[in-house]
């Protein structure tokens, strides 16, 4: 069984480059980014910015009955490429309720990395207003191929920021994004990336 948190981590050594085609020069491989990410426990014990948050998210998150029913049915592993940074009120609101949703899946598995080394992630796929943001979610099959992205925000809560929300002052806005974060607890991101995974294996995805 998986820990939920391990403060003193041990880089594994990767496994052989899958057979992709190559990447831009200089731009590293889905697979070595991933590698070269930190695991949650880690990142949570170097985080500086909003660390109080960031420790209470993680204290009060948990996976739910029907999301952790849904991860039970996968056919993985899948890998999680997260590009995050511990200042982005975004990113301490949602990547705690991803890290648990990896501690309980077996076939989940999710690093971290910064928006430095995973700026072409973040590039690629801007927000709906034109923005490289974090925390952005690179989703990979079992050969890290990549299946999709969860940018940013779950989708309910980004149609109201760049909508309604754009009404408010940064402050008014602040204190109602956090709200909604508040209540959900993590369960829209949760259940995004998990659709991004169902949608693949329906599509008949390659899963070992």
């Amino acid at each position: 069984m998986k820990l939920l948190i391990a403060i003193l981590l041990f880089m594994v050594p990767g496994q052989a480059l899958s057979q992709d085609p190559e990447p831009a020069e200089g731009t590293p491989s889905n697979q070595e980014l991933y590698e070269s990410g930190i695991q949650f426990g880690l990142f949570l014990d170097q985080a500086e910015k909003r660390r109080e948050m960031w420790l209470g998210n993680f204290d009060k998150g948990n996976v739910p009955k029907d999301i952790r029913r849904r991860a039970s049915e996968l056919h993985g592993p899948f890998y999680l490429i997260s590009v995050a940074i511990d200042g982005c009120s975004d990113s301490v609101n949602t990547i705690p309720y991803l890290a648990h949703l990896a501690n309980s899946a077996e076939t989940i598995e999710m690093r971290i990395v910064s928006p430095t080394a995973g700026r072409h992630i973040m590039e690629a796929h801007q927000t709906p207003d034109g923005r490289a943001s974090t925390p952005t979610v690179l989703v990979l099959d079992s050969d890290f191929k990549e299946i999709g992205a969860f940018i940013e925000r779950p989708k309910q809560l980004q149609d109201w920021a760049l909508g309604s929300g754009k009404e408010l002052s940064s402050s008014a806005f602040m204190t109602a994004k956090f709200a909604w974060y508040d209540e959900d607890l993590g369960r829209q991101t949760m259940s995004e990336v998990l659709d991004i995974i169902e949608k693949h294996q329906a599509e008949g995805g390659h899963d070992h």
